[in-house]
């Protein structure tokens, strides 16, 4: 969907604490929690749960998680929710059954979903309110039912000759012959095991739920199992960070891209960049292609990385991509072996202790593995397909082993201002985050305007451009081929010293919310 120019959705005032997401239900459950005396945290277990009944194919349960948090007293954490490859996905069972590449969809493309015990161990360490209280709010909206959003009905339709060769699948998805926006939804096995986890969030983990979810795979010929489920638990990590422009710039570290973001604006930081969006492709181009081959080179499980993070932001490193994207884009030909757009979902939440929360979570592609439980309605995410299966590789294929994620999200700060944002976009977020970080730092843009901002993005490891149609192609390098399309749904959200602002993307549904509290 593209965007009309001229269209912008923000919200400001004085005081108070704010939700900016896709789903205007998702961000109503945490405007109630904020409203009840619940903090950041609080509401954005809540934001995320409600995601991933009302978007399950976006973000539902059985995927990944991550979080940048930055508390009242000035400290930016980072809560790491993505799950290893199982203990019995290995490259040489792949090539014993005819892959050359990890399946995008079906059986063995899902590793460990750690969303639920990401948002478990930040709500433990910060959260205030009951933790039952929160999940039981969100199991009713499961249990009762909701008008299904325009996003949902749209990506039920899309992929319906998908959806329909998964029995669990087609049970939970499939119910009428068509579902139109408005029509109602229920999701009751859902329901029931949003209650099971009110009790004990770590019964996804160790109980019922992850038998079911290990038979159901094994029939179909996946591997995850249930010891695999409850061995994992998520981590507490340390992110990165850039000064650009003065601004202090957080990403989340590896096994995430975001420190191809910080590369990209490293690199953007020499230029004075234009202020229009369709004029600065160029630069953003420029900059891209080197910073993509570092992470495709480099970056992966930090475990199997042979360069530190250290290493990668140092000045030497930076100095190197700054002078490969100083030559320009390369010329391109022939060559369309792109990455393709995945989907996901992104919010922040900003409470009245001046706590900021920016969140991401999803299932990689559109309901992704397209493998679901039928009992408790959980479709597993297809991120196993982020792994290479070339030898030698940090982030080739192996046991126990993450994944390089293209989930990341941004925190940045300067004087008495701090602005999270994030979106929705796969391989292209970091492009995303450099077109909505250079239109507020370098051009003065509000959120609400750098989020609506027409984008062209480049689908990396292809000549393809992906734009929005009132982009304009002037400053596209010739061989590279313009195809309009989907260019990712963001959100921001910036808590100043006398104002809170929010911003939500025209190309999605929702809208920012703001509570005086």
């Amino acid at each position: 969907m593209g965007v009309e120019q001229g269209i912008v959705r923000e919200a400001y005032s004085p005081r108070g604490a704010t939700v900016a997401s896709e789903e205007p239900i998702a961000s109503a459950v945490g405007l109630w929690i904020l409203s009840q005396g619940g903090n950041a945290v609080d509401a954005a277990v809540g934001v995320s749960l409600a995601l991933a009944v009302v978007a399950p194919h976006l973000g539902g349960i059985g995927g990944d998680y991550f979080a940048l948090i930055h508390t009242p007293g000035g400290e930016t954490l980072f809560i790491d929710g993505s799950g290893p490859a199982p203990s019995q996905l290995t490259r040489d069972l792949l090539v014993s059954k005819g892959y050359e590449r990890v399946p995008r969809r079906g059986p063995l493309s899902t590793t460990v979903p750690g969303m639920i015990d990401a948002l478990y161990e930040m709500w433990r360490r910060l959260g205030s309110l009951e933790w039952k209280s929160i999940v039981m709010r969100v199991a009713r909206l499961a249990d009762e039912g909701f008008p299904a959003p325009p996003s949902l009905a749209r990506a039920v339709e899309a992929y319906r000759s998908i959806l329909s060769q998964d029995p669990g699948s087609r049970e939970t998805y499939l119910g009428r012959d068509q579902l139109r926006p408005g029509d109602p939804v229920r999701f009751p096995g859902l329901a029931k095991l949003l209650q099971l986890i009110a009790d004990d969030p770590r019964s996804f983990y160790e109980g019922e739920p992850a038998g079911r979810i290990e038979e159901y795979l094994a029939e179909r010929g996946g591997v995850l199992s249930h010891e695999d489920m409850s061995r994992y638990h998520s981590e507490w990590r340390t992110p990165v960070s850039i000064t650009y422009r003065g601004w202090r710039v957080w990403e989340m570290p590896p096994n995430t891209q975001g420190v191809t973001t910080l590369h990209m604006l490293s690199i953007l930081e020499q230029w004075s960049l234009p202020r229009d969006p369709s004029d600065r492709f160029y630069y953003i181009l420029s900059a891209a292609v080197p910073a993509y081959k570092a992470r495709d080179a480099e970056l992966g499980d930090p475990r199997y990385m042979t360069m530190s993070v250290e290493e990668l932001l140092s000045p030497n490193y930076t100095s190197m991509l700054r002078s490969m994207a100083a030559r320009g884009p390369p010329s391109c030909a022939g060559v369309n072996n792109g990455a393709g757009f995945g989907d996901t979902t992104y919010y922040a939440v900003v409470d009245r202790e001046g706590m900021v929360v920016s969140g991401i979570q999803s299932l990689f592609m559109p309901f992704g593995s397209a493998v679901t439980e039928p009992e408790y309605q959980v479709t597993l995410h297809g991120r196993a397909s982020g792994f290479t299966m070339e030898p030698g590789r940090p982030n080739t294929v192996a046991p126990g082993k993450k994944p390089l994620h293209t989930l990341s999200a941004v925190i940045m700060e300067s004087n008495d201002r701090i602005i999270a944002l994030g979106a929705s976009g796969g391989h292209f977020r970091p492009q995303q985050h450099a077109y909505l970080v250079t239109s507020i730092v370098d051009h003065g843009y509000t959120l609400g305007e750098a989020v609506a901002l027409p984008r062209l993005l480049w689908d990396p490891g292809s000549c393809r451009v992906v734009a929005d149609r009132c982009a304009r192609e002037s400053r596209v390098p010739p061989g590279y081929e313009v195809v309009y399309g989907r260019t990712g749904v963001a959100a921001a959200v910036m808590l100043g010293d006398s104002v809170v602002w929010a911003a939500t993307d025209p190309r999605g549904d929702g809208y920012p919310a703001i509570i005086q509290i």
